[in-house]
């Protein structure tokens, strides 16, 4: 081969790489970008600053109807490097779409007997948690939970005025992350007192950078329901999937299925939950 052909090619090559070159690392760059926002979604510990909502869809509530549940949640963290410690925010919105006699998801009592469904604002729950720092496989936070009386009707009522301890632990191991919520709930008029607790398993897939299959969803026992009417246990699994937008945002969705394998009379038998987050930069 001549000196001149092989000047020619280096010179294609070089062209090549000017041309294909950013768009490779423009690719490789929005994947970590992905993968490193699904690790923050999947640590409710971790820096992070999202709105996040878990939208259910829930069959066979109450007399065999339908219900909706929908659980806004902004977050936010705070890091104090002088004080060595985390300081994260979580507030959980409820608002819920409830058929006659159904029961309310994780809190109350069945709705009355009705025609309709009954729509609106149930009572807002604040979790507050101080993280220590530290370069350990797991880490841990604590802190109060606060139950506010802002329901829009007495047919959604939570727990009203209320507080209570909840705590948090987090870890991973490869391409699992897990984490384990746990906190129990009373309200200042003794006529509530709900255990919750929440696993957060989830498996990333190597080769799909932002692409997890996971099991994430509450448990909750209620001391203060009859007998056989305490416990909510769902299994199932959802996928989730996290994206780099721009400019440092980003957004996660997600689709799952459960059945509550344990429920109280007028619980969904079922739901469909939709997850959709925000990430803020």
């Amino acid at each position: 081969m001549s000196k001149l052909k092989i000047q020619r090619i280096n010179r294609s090559l070089i062209l090549l790489f000017i041309l294909v070159g950013p768009s490779i690392y423009a690719q490789d760059s929005t994947a970590n970008a992905a993968a490193e926002m699904a690790k923050k979604m999947q640590d409710p510990l971790g820096n992070i600053s999202a709105v996040m909502s878990d939208n259910d869809l829930m069959f066979k509530t109450g007399n065999d109807d339908f219900s909706f549940s929908s659980s806004i949640q902004p977050v936010q963290a705070w890091s104090f490097e002088d004080a060595g410690f985390n300081f994260i925010a979580r507030g959980v919105i409820p608002i819920l779409g409830m058929a006659p006699e159904a029961q309310k998801p994780i809190i109350g009592e069945p709705l009355p007997k009705g025609e309709s469904s009954t729509w609106g604002l149930s009572d807002i729950i604040l979790q507050f948690y101080f993280s220590p720092k530290g370069d350990g496989a797991w880490k841990w936070g604590v802190g109060p939970m606060l139950s506010l009386r802002t329901r829009t009707t007495s047919k959604l009522a939570g727990a009203g005025w209320g507080a209570g301890p909840v705590g948090v632990l987090v870890g991973g191991s490869g391409d699992f992350s897990f984490a384990f919520i746990g906190g129990q709930l009373w309200n200042f008029e003794s006529t509530f007192s709900t255990t919750i607790f929440q696993p957060m398993i989830y498996y990333n897939f190597p080769n799909s950078p932002g692409l997890s299959l996971n099991y994430n969803i509450q448990w909750s026992y209620n001391w203060k329901a009859s007998s056989g009417n305490e416990l909510t246990l769902p299994l199932g699994l959802s996928v989730n999937k996290t994206f780099s937008v721009s400019k440092g945002n980003g957004m996660d969705l997600g689709i799952g299925t459960y059945w509550n394998v344990a429920r109280p009379e007028g619980a969904a038998s079922s739901l469909l939950r939709i997850n959709v987050a925000w990430i803020f930069p």
